[in-house]
C-alpha cells in the first residue's frame, strides 16, 4: 500500500492490513499478541505512524459501527511527537473510511487537540456506581420483562442485544453475544423484554464481581424509548441482586443519553468514571 509522507520527512503514515496491525497494537498496549488480537480481527482496516528511524508513533485500526461510521482503536504512544501522531492516524482512517469516533480519555487519543482539529463529542462513555437503587417502575403495557435465562431462544436474544446497535460506542452484535454466559453476564440474574409478538425488544445484563453486581446499561428497541422500560428493566435487574444480598451496584455506559444519565443520577448512582467520544465527519 502507498506510503503518505508528510512535508516534514519525519513522519510516515502507512496503510496496513489488519494482520500486519496487529504486532503494532501490541506494542502500543504492551501485551501479548494473542490478548489484542480481537481487536485487530475487529478492523477491516490499519494505519501505522512511524518516525524517524522507523520508530513506531501510532497504530490505529477502523472497527465498523452499525450506524456511526467506525470506531479508531489503538491510538499514539505517549510522548513528545504523540499529538502530531495522533492526528496522523486519524487524519488518514478519515480520508479513508468516511466517519470516525475515537475513545479520547487522554491516554491514547487527545482530546483537546482532536477537538481543535475538527471532532466533535457525540456521546460518552461512563461507569456510575453506587447502592443499589429501590425506585420501583413496572413494564409498559403490553411488554413482560422476563429472566434472561427463560428465554432460550437465540433469535430473540439477538433481537434484544441488536437494540444497542444504534448507539455510539457500540457494534453489530455477535451471534456468540446470545449465548449464557457471554461477557461475563449471568442470564439467571439479567433481565430481557418482549413485546405482545414475543419480539426481544430490550436487555439489561449484570454479573456479580464480590460483592457488588456489575451492569450494563440496558438497552432498549427505539420504537421503546419514550416509555419506561429502561426504568422497568433496570428495576427488574436491581430486585434481583438485592434478593441476592447486594447492596453495591456498577452501571457501565456507551452512548447513553443526557435524559438517561439524569435517571441513573436520579437513583441515587455517582459518575466515577467518564470517557469523551470524538467524532469526525
Amino acid at each position: 500500500m502507498p506510503e503518505q509522507v508528510k512535508p516534514d520527512a519525519e513522519r510516515v503514515i502507512r496503510a496496513v492490513t489488519p494482520d500486519a496491525l496487529l504486532p503494532s497494537l501490541a506494542a502500543l498496549y504492551g501485551a501479548p499478541e494473542a490478548d489484542v488480537v480481537w481487536m485487530a480481527q475487529a478492523c477491516t482496516a490499519g494505519w501505522i505512524v512511524l518516525g524517524s528511524g522507523d520508530v513506531l508513533l501510532a497504530a490505529v485500526g477502523a472497527r465498523p459501527s452499525p450506524q456511526h461510521g467506525a470506531e479508531l482503536l489503538g491510538g499514539a504512544f505517549p510522548g513528545p511527537a504523540q499529538v502530531t501522531a495522533a492526528l496522523a492516524a486519524t487524519r488518514a482512517a478519515h480520508d479513508a473510511v468516511g466517519r470516525v469516533y475515537a475513545f479520547a480519555d487522554g491516554t491514547l487519543f487527545p482530546p483537546v487537540e482532536l477537538r481543535a482539529a475538527g471532532f466533535r463529542e457525540v456521546g460518552a462513555y461512563r461507569r456510575l456506581e453506587g447502592r443499589v437503587p429501590y425506585r420501583h417502575a413496572d413494564a409498559p403495557d403490553g411488554v413482560t420483562v422476563r429472566v434472561l435465562a427463560d428465554v432460550p431462544d437465540m433469535t430473540v436474544r439477538l433481537q434484544a442485544l441488536g437494540t444497542y446497535e444504534d448507539r455510539v460506542g457500540h457494534h453489530a452484535v455477535s451471534p456468540d453475544a446470545a449465548l449464557d454466559g457471554a461477557g461475563g453476564f449471568d442470564s439467571h440474574l439479567s433481565a430481557i423484554a418482549l413485546d405482545r409478538q414475543g419480539h426481544g425488544i430490550g436487555v439489561c445484563r449484570v454479573t456479580l464481581e464480590g460483592n457488588a453486581g456489575r451492569m450494563d446499561s440496558p438497552g432498549v428497541h427505539p420504537q421503546w424509548r419514550h416509555t419506561n422500560l429502561r426504568a422497568a428493566l433496570l428495576n427488574a435487574v436491581n430486585g434481583r441482586l438485592r434478593h441476592q444480598g447486594i447492596t453495591r451496584v456498577s452501571v457501565d455506559s456507551w452512548g447513553d443519553t443526557p435524559a438517561e444519565l439524569a435517571h441513573d443520577l436520579g437513583l441515587g448512582l455517582g459518575v466515577v468514571d467518564e470517557t469523551p467520544i470524538l467524532a469526525l465527519g
